[in-house]
């Protein structure tokens, strides 16, 4: 009788633990995959590499069909270009966060960087000179659009990212 009392309990409980064990879980997770940035300008693919995570534009969207591809501050494109470098870390809570750097390739800034997954699995990206007070922070989503193979971004990325 008590196993099918508990039994019962866990069945019925299930919903609301579901959600609270899926925050947990992600929490902790890598943010690797495809980001588009907080402008929409620009999708970013964030990999390992080696045991840290380095993020390299993979799609620009450009205002005119036809526009040239940006360059950056050297006179390369952007397309392929890594910007974020970063490591493991632990924050206070225990959470992974990543921290390194991240390059704006219009200027050849680098600033130092943490990144990490927020409970709704956006990626924040907060980039500082020196001191992380008074950086800035960036929530990039998930970019489940279409890149095409010179960089571009799908002419309808909007609708293709859903």
């Amino acid at each position: 009788m008590t196993t099918r009392l508990l039994i019962a309990s866990l069945l019925l409980l299930a919903p609301l633990l579901t959600p609270l064990m899926a925050t947990a879980a992600t929490s902790n997770q890598a943010p690797v995959g495809r980001w588009i940035t907080a402008n929409g300008q620009a999708v970013v693919q964030i990999s390992p590499c080696g045991q840290d995570l380095c993020g390299q534009i993979v799609g620009i969207a450009l205002a005119h069909p036809g526009d040239p591809m940006p360059t950056n501050w050297q006179g390369q494109p952007q397309c392929g270009e890594t910007i974020i470098n970063t490591a493991p870390s632990t924050d206070a809570s225990g959470k992974t966060v990543w921290k390194g750097s991240v390059l704006d390739p219009r200027n050849g800034d680098v600033y130092q960087a943490n990144i990490k997954l927020d409970a709704a699995n956006h990626l924040e990206l907060h980039g500082y000179l020196v001191v992380p007070l008074l950086g800035q922070t960036q929530t990039w989503t998930p970019y489940a659009g279409r890149t095409l193979p010179d960089c571009h971004l799908a002419a309808n990325f909007a609708t293709d990212n859903g």
